[in-house]
């Protein structure tokens, strides 16, 4: 994976230049932060980088949740059995 490059730029200055600070994002990777008063107010990533986060978000989630179901009384198996048993009786 590339290093990241990080650009800091004022609301003001991203309101100005948001076309460019856009295509540096998109075509060269660079991640833009955004600042309010010196707070960070939001940022641009390149597409990439976005749909990382994406499925590091779901990976999360998934382990969340296997979490969870591993206290539970069943296992996939019998989940599975179940599922299909219930589609049968729909059908």
């Amino acid at each position: 994976m590339k290093p990241v490059k990080i650009k800091k730029v004022s609301v003001a200055e991203g309101k100005k230049a948001f076309t460019q600070l856009l295509r540096e994002a998109e075509q060269d990777r660079v991640t833009i932060l955004i600042f309010r008063r010196g707070e960070l107010a939001g940022a641009l990533l390149p597409p990439e980088e976005y749909e990382r986060l994406e499925r590091l978000q779901a990976y999360f989630e998934a382990l969340r949740l296997s979490g969870q179901l591993a206290d539970l009384p069943v296992n996939a198996a019998k989940l599975a059995h179940e599922a299909r048993r219930e589609l049968e009786k729909r059908t």
